[in-house]
């Protein structure tokens, strides 16, 4: 603002040619828009500002704030303010964010006009002046966002439901072909080993027994036919013992794969002997 006591010059007044011209303006919108005690709101002298060009920035300002573009007010208050210091303005940005939360339900605009309305407290209580107007806005937007943040958290979605927790891992017992499973596996270790080391060992003996007999004495045709075959009578059932254990081997650890598998289920499981082979059925 321009210093007291500015005279006219050229037959025209300049612009805010007083120290209070721009405050007794923003009093007075203050007043009619706003509310609240307008000693609260006079604008300190801003020496140097181009006073004319925030008188007009703070008209334009207050011609926004009652058509209810208080967006257009808010730049234009703010511009006014760059220039002129005005810590009445900082009261006006503070109501005018105040009525953009009424147009634009933004709790960004409310905590935006806290600070400014703060700011104007601070300012006028250092200067020693009443702020109760300022310190009661900032109050009323205290309860404001209070009220917010309550229906913030009761709109918060509840997180993820925990997943359930699986249960516990049964131990494993074997139930019928489980049973039989083992049964066979049992079965087929002891009687494909015994009867391969049986007949290999048969073998081997009836071929040592021959060649021991062929030094002292020559075989007769007769003779070697009867080693041979009890030769290859051993290694049939070697390798018969062999083939029936591992099939016996290998239906038991399906049967007991099949039962693990299965544990939990209460279908009838059985293992059955038939003419064609072993057989399962669940």
């Amino acid at each position: 603002m321009l210093s007291r006591g500015r005279t006219r010059r050229n037959g025209r007044i300049p612009a805010l040619a007083r120290s209070c011209r721009l405050g007794a303006a923003i009093g007075l919108s203050l007043a009619l828009g706003l509310g609240g005690p307008a000693s609260a709101r006079q604008a300190e002298p801003a020496a140097g500002a181009d006073e004319a060009e925030a008188q007009r920035l703070f008209e334009e300002g207050s011609k926004a704030y009652n058509l209810g573009k208080f967006d257009v007010a808010i730049e234009n208050f703010e511009a006014a303010y760059e220039l002129s210091h005005a810590d009445a303005l900082l009261y006006n940005l503070g109501q005018a964010y105040s009525k953009r939360y009424e147009v634009e339900a933004e709790p960004a605009h409310l905590r935006r006009a806290r600070v400014l309305f703060l700011n104007f407290a601070k300012i006028r209580e250092a200067a020693g002046s009443d702020a109760r107007d300022a310190r009661e806005r900032i109050a009323a937007i205290d309860a404001q966002l209070a009220e917010l943040g309550k229906g913030e958290a009761a709109a918060q979605p509840e997180g993820p439901a925990p997943a359930p927790e699986s249960p516990a891992k049964q131990p494993y017992r074997p139930r019928a072909a489980g049973i039989a499973g083992y049964a066979l596996i049992g079965a087929g270790l002891v009687l494909g080993t015994g009867l391969g080391a049986l007949g290999l060992v048969s073998a081997g003996r009836i071929d040592e027994q021959r060649r021991d007999e062929w030094q002292y004495v020559p075989l007769s045709g007769a003779r070697e036919q009867q080693y041979e075959d009890s030769y290859q009578s051993a290694r049939a059932l070697a390798f018969a013992g062999i083939g029936v254990g591992g099939a016996l081997l290998v239906t038991g650890v399906v049967l007991v794969a099949v039962d693990a598998a299965r544990g939990g289920k209460s279908a009838p499981r059985r293992a059955q002997l038939r003419p064609g082979g072993l057989a399962v059925a669940f």
